[in-house]
């Protein structure tokens, strides 16, 4: 049987690689710039630090080699700057779920753009930022290059305004094309406005919404704010394996790649192992709770210092929990109560995303910074308090399974 092609399916496969190919370029563009952030800024406060202590230690070229940089007086500042950049990139944010497919491909951009970072970083770190800001600049381009009526079904609407349109004594033919015109330049700014407008009201009620779509919310509140103690693996991996930074980003690649394979992986096993033996929903529980307790024990085992192998092990292990997001949404959906839009559930997952990233950065960063300043204090400390609320994510989800 052949499969029919219309204009609709060809709009929808527009869109997907459209979506694709904006998110992966951004990815990319951001992976490049996490690359070399923290070298420049803990060589910038290594610099500040034996200007003032120890001059004899700069040579010609103002560079101080990295491992004298490895002291409190310079990580803990360090710590800190980092999560104000961190928390800084987050107020512009344009972040979106997408299918796992689609996370695939935007994950392999992070293996590319980690690849590349580990490449450039030790000998051409601003060559690696030139990189970052055309990767940006690129991403800006295709985004504005998408074509406003992208994923609409035209033939559509213009057969349902026919009638309108007739009987409107100001229509014209060349009226309508300046008014369509017009729509496509706008398009674009007007859905920004209308994004950011339906965003604010729904901070007000937020969590105004009965079970179980609270406690999803509850979850993924949970899990964007565990999720960003990531903001100190770059700084944390340099001080317990003793690596230059340069090193450390090709295990942030493998990083990458392991998610990057997770993801590639996840719905053929669903579909093959899990669908045949349980419901959909408790399909989507399944996924989510494996998420959350890979992500659990992994940051168990990150908090350690161990051996380098060991080390690589849990990160793959903590990185393998990438089911959560797209799980749990498809939970969520599923059970909206009758007076609840799956609209307002995708405003106020975006909104949670963006406000526990804005708070997650500068806590873990403060958080480490009072480690390193303390002395006393295990270095894994920030893992282990994630690993505590990847822990109660799960305990929620095993609550949500009670009600099937």
């Amino acid at each position: 049987m052949t499969t029919e092609y219309t204009p609709m399916k060809s709009a929808a496969k527009s869109r997907v690689w459209w979506l694709g190919a904006v998110l992966t370029l951004e990815n990319l563009a951001a992976v490049l710039h996490q690359s070399s952030r923290v070298y420049l800024y803990q060589q910038t406060l290594c610099l500040n630090y034996y200007k003032a202590h120890d001059p004899t230690q700069i040579d010609r070229t103002s560079q101080i080699p990295e491992l004298l940089c490895k002291i409190p007086q310079v990580q803990s500042p360090l710590a800190i700057t980092d999560g104000i950049d961190s928390f800084l990139s987050c107020i512009p944010v344009c972040r979106t779920n997408v299918y796992n497919y689609i996370s695939g491909i935007y994950a392999l951009a992070t293996v590319s753009g980690s690849a590349i970072g580990s490449l450039l970083l030790s000998r051409h770190v601003y060559i690696l930022n030139a990189l970052s800001i055309l990767c940006y600049i690129f991403t800006a381009s295709v985004a504005a290059t998408i074509p406003a009526a992208c994923g609409r079904e035209l033939e559509a609407i213009d057969e349902s305004q026919s009638v309108l349109l007739a009987a409107d004594p100001t229509y014209s033919p060349r009226s309508s094309l300046d008014r369509t015109a017009k729509s496509n330049r706008h398009s674009l700014v007007y859905s920004f406005l209308n994004s950011w407008k339906s965003s604010y009201l729904s901070i007000i009620t937020l969590f105004n919404v009965p079970n179980p779509t609270f406690t999803v919310l509850l979850l993924f509140v949970i899990n964007y704010f565990a999720v960003r103690v990531e903001v100190l693996l770059p700084q944390y991996t340099s001080l317990t394996l003793h690596w230059p930074l340069s090193t450390v980003n090709s295990v942030l690649a493998l990083k990458a790649l392991a998610s990057a394979l997770a993801l590639f992986t996840l719905p053929s096993l669903r579909r093959r192992y899990l669908e045949s033996r349980m419901s959909t929903e408790q399909v989507d529980l399944f996924i989510t709770q494996m998420s959350l307790l890979a992500n659990a024990i992994g940051m168990v085992c990150l908090g350690f210092s161990a051996p380098a192998a060991f080390f690589i092990l849990a990160l793959c292990l903590y990185t393998s929990g990438v089911g959560l997001a797209d799980s749990l949404t498809s939970y969520g959906t599923s059970t909206l109560p009758a007076a609840e839009q799956i609209g307002d559930l995708y405003v106020r997952q975006g909104l949670i995303s963006t406000l526990a990233s804005m708070a997650g950065a500068p806590v873990w960063s403060g958080f480490f910074s009072l480690v390193l300043k303390n002395g006393t204090l295990p270095l894994g400390s920030p893992f282990w308090t994630s690993a505590l609320l990847f822990g109660a994510g799960a305990s929620g989800v095993a609550l949500l399974n009670r009600r099937i």
